[in-house]
């Protein structure tokens, strides 16, 4: 009923637009081909647990479980069918491949699908940084990379560069127990027409990285920045920007009790109302942009506080500021004195300075628990208090703190763009997180069908 066989995998139609690829899981030790009618029974079943709730429930699952999500129920529930089977399938084959000579036990099965590694990569020809994360929350290698000085194009560089790399440098594991985890790249920047040279550069370095992976028969896996940035939700602080915002748009809202304007000049009233429509939205980015200010520096403050602690813990002296930040502060002095079209910019800039100085205190957070639990003769459990956002139930997903060794604590306080390092990290904690969440799924919504035919057919 059901055959295990050592041959690639038909893998089910939805990944290869979603979020696996077929050549992911060539090398496991075993492959599930499952029968045709044991597939649509355990899909039947599935669907019909599925179906039984709401569309809302539905949308929240398939978030959960990063899945793009459609309009309508049935959609919803055909889709989401698909990938609990599917999910099942790969936690079975994972599972069978470690346990060889011992039956299956229906209820440990699920976790099988969370591999025991991910080597999480942020994608930069100038700064890729990777970070290699086990189950257990501990950081078996943090590192960024300057692959090139200078963006190139010409294919034979990039690709002895990017394959040095991978056979060098990055940590390669066998796809059973580790996971590749890749920032997909944009191809826009700030929604502009045009398409920037490190841009393209960085997309170039994202074929060959994957290529060079696939090659070795890893699973891997793309991850949008923006998924990652929303789950942290690095791009405010507290809600007290979008409280701002939404307070001024209460503020300037137009008055619906005035009378309405004369027919007869309607059309010159209708250019005024358009100029004073443009004039009211550049003062309401200028009031956005004038309270921006005041939670970037509250945020810069917990980042140097926590800092300065992580320090005195290891015993490090005090380095020189980044000129990074402060170059980028000059940009926005300069654009201010060019007039309001600049004004979306200068939002723009100081949301990605805030979202930098989040994700920063984000990991530090991190490494101070763990430094207050190995170190705990030290002040900074009691220093832990100043930022640790994102430490919850429902987002963290080890049973501890993360572990870091001390010579990695020390190199990320003498990193000087320690938002790359930010950002892999970030990438890899909330994968597992999503992982989690699937097997939760399973757990919930998977056919017992599909453990049990694995189960007989392999002790046959």
């Amino acid at each position: 009923m059901l055959a295990l066989r050592r041959h690639q995998q038909a893998w089910p139609h939805w990944a290869a637009s979603s979020r696996m690829h077929p050549s992911s899981h060539a090398n496991l030790r075993y492959t599930c081909t499952i029968a045709s009618e044991v597939a649509a029974t355990a899909r039947a079943d599935i669907g019909a647990r599925l179906t039984k709730l709401k569309s809302t429930e539905l949308s929240i699952i398939m978030r959960s479980c990063r899945l793009a999500q459609g309009v309508g129920k049935l959609y919803k529930v055909d889709a989401l069918s698909a990938f609990v089977w599917a999910s099942q399938e790969l936690a079975l084959a994972r599972s069978l491949a470690k346990r060889k000579y011992r039956p299956v036990k229906i209820g440990t099965v699920h976790k099988a699908f969370i591999p025991e590694e991910v080597v999480s990569i942020d994608i930069g020809f100038r700064n890729l940084a990777f970070a290699h994360v086990s189950r257990s929350g501990k950081v078996l290698a943090w590192r960024r990379v300057e692959l090139l000085k200078e963006a190139t194009f010409e294919p034979w560089t990039l690709a002895a560069i990017v394959e040095r790399f991978v056979n060098e440098i990055l940590p390669v594991r066998k796809a059973a127990t580790c996971t590749y985890v890749i920032e997909h790249q944009r191809f826009r920047s700030q929604g502009s027409a045009a398409v920037t040279n490190s841009i393209m550069v960085n997309n170039l370095v994202e074929a060959l990285l994957y290529s060079c992976l696939r090659s070795i028969g890893a699973h891997i896996e793309a991850i949008n920045p923006t998924l990652v940035s929303s789950h942290w939700d690095l791009s405010d602080t507290s809600g007290l920007l979008q409280a701002a915002i939404e307070q001024d748009a209460l503020s300037t809202a137009p008055d619906t009790a005035k009378p309405a304007a004369a027919s007869k000049k309607r059309a010159s009233e209708k250019k005024k109302a358009s100029e004073h429509t443009d004039r009211d939205g550049n003062m309401k980015t200028a009031r956005i942009i004038a309270r921006m200010g005041p939670i970037l520096e509250e945020q810069k403050q917990i980042t140097s506080s926590q800092h300065e602690a992580i320090l005195r813990v290891l015993d490090m002296p005090h380095p020189r500021k980044r000129a990074t930040r402060a170059a980028v502060i000059q940009d926005i002095a300069k654009l201010q004195l060019k007039g309001s079209q600049r004004l979306s910019i200068i939002r723009d800039l100081k949301r990605r300075l805030i979202k930098k100085e989040r994700s920063i205190s984000l990991v530090q957070s991190w490494i101070m628990l763990f430094l207050a639990s190995a170190h705990p003769h030290t002040d900074v459990s009691q220093a832990a208090h100043l930022s640790t956002p994102g430490i919850a139930a429902e987002t963290w997903p080890f049973s501890k703190n993360m572990e870091f060794a001390d010579e990695m604590a020390r190199m990320f306080c003498k990193e000087k763009k320690k938002d790359d390092l930010c950002d892999c990290l970030m990438q890899a904690v909330a994968w597992y997180q999503w992982q989690q969440n699937v097997v939760d799924t399973l757990d919930s919504y998977g056919s017992p069908l599909l453990i049990e035919a694995g189960d007989l057919d392999k002790h046959q």
